[in-house]
């Protein structure tokens, strides 16, 4: 894209194409700032992008003190009864050597039952890239996998070594782990932060064991969301993702990093649309440029907080159906070394 008063073209980070067209302009809504934040669609593959592109040491300014992922907080899923069923019968490493029936039970219950966790899988080896304070290392750990992290903020890696976990403080590119070391790799709401999506892909794939899987969460530019609300979907969450993805895009950039996309899912969370509800509510669709009024506008905002109970009941019954429409606002991608056949029947192996 050619930007007003310059001849510099700024090249799609996914296919290298340097043609581009507006979609948005986003605001940073949880801390003030005087900038407006400009989202281009690349017309050749459809990948959005923050235009420009910060700098590399401008990154770590872009978060808040009061990131909530950075933030310790403990999970205690594990005491429900009905978890601790599931861990016995399913998720656990042991749960294989049990009822058959009791598995395949907790299996169908898997999308309401514990989730986000994984069953075990190969030898149950775990790396969770952008780790945040570990409450997803923690969880596994319980369930009796091996884990391993990575994180760059030094806050939250001071959490994890407090917790226990071993979590290397810095990028994929310095990690210390080998190859094909590990069974499952997490990049849990990381891959819309870098950007270098392609380059953190292909080194994150050095770490995945041959029949491994590697699975990426991250928003769904797609999403009904961001159709309903633009610049106000929580999602956008400017400046700080810098990337976002829709499912072409995303299989596409696990080809360019040499790894095969063979399941990819969309979830509508009413919680992401009661969000972006309440920034259109109290804080609008666009921000005055007087930074005095935006910093009033935040502040309000965040006194402002309602649960909109009702809209909550109307749009929670419509979250599946946006879901099976592939119009969920979260996106969870799946992938693995070799082909779409040896990836589905190395899933097949294991369940």
């Amino acid at each position: 894209m050619k930007e007003q008063g310059t001849e510099e073209v700024r090249q799609c980070l996914l296919c290298r194409s340097s043609e581009s067209s507006l979609l948005v302009i986003g605001y940073d809504r949880m801390q003030a700032r005087e900038e407006d934040y400009v989202y281009c669609r690349c017309v050749s593959c459809g990948l959005v992008a923050l235009t420009p592109l910060p700098k590399s040491e401008e990154i770590p300014g872009l978060y808040p003190e009061h990131y909530s992922p950075h933030l310790g907080w403990r999970d205690r899923e594990h005491d429900k009864l009905i978890n601790r069923l599931a861990i016995k019968y399913f998720y656990g490493v042991d749960s294989l050597c049990r009822s058959r029936l009791l598995r395949y039970m907790f299996r169908a219950l898997s999308g309401r039952v514990m989730k986000g966790i994984r069953e075990p899988h190969g030898a149950n080896r775990l790396l969770d890239v952008g780790c945040g304070s570990g409450n997803l290392l923690e969880r596994y750990q319980a369930l009796g996998w091996s884990v391993r992290g990575i994180e760059t903020s030094v806050r939250a890696c001071t959490v994890c070594h407090e917790r226990g976990l071993e979590v290397h403080h810095g990028t994929v590119f310095d990690a210390p782990f080998g190859r094909r070391q590990f069974d499952l790799i997490l990049l849990n709401h990381v891959i819309e932060h870098v950007l270098d999506p392609i380059d953190v892909l292909k080194r994150v794939a050095e770490f995945l064991a041959p029949e491994g899987k590697l699975i990426v969460t991250t928003p769904n530019i797609n999403g009904i969301g961001f159709s309903m609300y633009g610049s106000c979907w929580y999602q956008l969450d400017a400046p700080r993702h810098i990337v976002l993805f829709n499912p072409h895009t995303m299989q596409l950039l696990g080809q360019k990093a040499g790894l095969t996309m063979y399941k990819v899912v969309t979830r509508s969370v009413a919680r992401i649309l009661c969000e972006s509800r309440h920034y259109a509510v109290t804080q609008g669709k666009n921000l005055p440029k007087d930074l005095a009024r935006r910093k009033t506008i935040l502040a309000e905002s965040a006194r402002a907080k309602q649960p909109y109970r009702g809209y909550r009941r109307l749009v929670s019954p419509l979250t599946l159906l946006f879901a099976m429409l592939g119009r969920g606002d979260i996106m969870e991608v799946e992938f693995a070394l070799g082909t779409l056949q040896e990836a589905r029947t190395c899933d097949e192996r294991h369940q």
